[in-house]
């Protein structure tokens, strides 16, 4: 790559997936390979497999999941532990408990993330991970994210929002990422609801729509005492309900307000 008549030099990411998910690995090699400053030297299939490609290929970091027959990615982190020339590690899960994610931790996985997650946002986390100043803080930041969606999600049962509702998951995302940066509340439209979309790979107009029906039938069949409890000074009187940005706010804040407090 040249720049003003010089050469920037951009150094290659190498970097090995292994994944029981077939159509997946394909999918994110193809998407790792697109990229200048990255290139997938192996795509595997267990546990077992992965820690030959490892030591074959001396990859500079690893996109490992954590459920995979032979041996699972705590036993890959296991094997690797101690290693004098061990890859950064980015490890894929979808079991949120503390319990696991600290296992991984103090196994050396530099960070992680929840599936389902979008490609993009998982590039840019192997960027992060490969400069080691970044680590410690991406991996910490992912972990609040975590705490956060948690106790919205505990939230959003208690208030008897509907699970099996699209809104439900919409208003999940929509919520935690508000709790996380309470400037998104002033752009909902143009980028709270892009946003959600681009991570459900749905549209912000299906997004605002599946948010609001769960909304609405919250007030019809939710738990009453709850939601007078959290939403009784901030209902529209003429309406009987908030609307989705005054309920996403409310529950961020309230969110925000119980982790302070625990």
């Amino acid at each position: 790559m040249r720049s003003g008549g010089c050469l920037l030099l951009v150094k290659t990411i190498r970097i090995v997936i292994a994944d029981d998910n077939v159509e997946f690995c394909e999918i994110l090699r193809e998407a790792i390979d697109s990229e200048e400053d990255m290139t997938c030297l192996a795509c595997v299939h267990d546990g077992e497999a992965a820690l030959e490609a490892i030591a074959a290929h001396q990859p500079d970091l690893v996109i490992l999941d954590h459920v995979m027959p032979n041996l699972d990615g705590l036993g890959v982190l296991e094997e690797l532990y101690g290693s004098e020339r061990r890859p950064r590690v980015l490890m894929l899960t979808a079991f949120g408990q503390e319990s696991l994610i600290q296992r991984a931790s103090n196994l050396g996985a530099d960070y992680y993330i929840m599936k389902p997650f979008d490609i993009p946002t998982l590039l840019e986390r192997v960027r992060q991970i490969a400069d080691p100043a970044s680590v410690a803080s991406a991996f910490q930041q992912e972990r609040k994210r975590q705490q956060i969606e948690r106790h919205v999600a505990e939230q959003l049962s208690v208030l008897g929002v509907p699970p099996h509702f699209k809104g439900y998951t919409y208003l999940k995302d929509a919520v935690t990422l508000v709790a996380l940066d309470p400037d998104l509340l002033g752009a909902v439209t143009t980028k709270l609801y892009p946003t959600v979309a681009r991570m459900r790979k749905s549209s912000p107009e299906k997004v605002e729509r599946a948010i609001r029906h769960a909304i609405e039938s919250t007030w019809i069949r939710g738990n009453l005492d709850s939601i007078e409890r959290l939403f009784s000074y901030t209902i529209d009187a003429n309406k009987g309900k908030p609307t989705n940005s005054s309920f996403i706010a409310r529950l961020a804040d309230h969110v925000r307000m119980e982790m302070l407090a625990s």
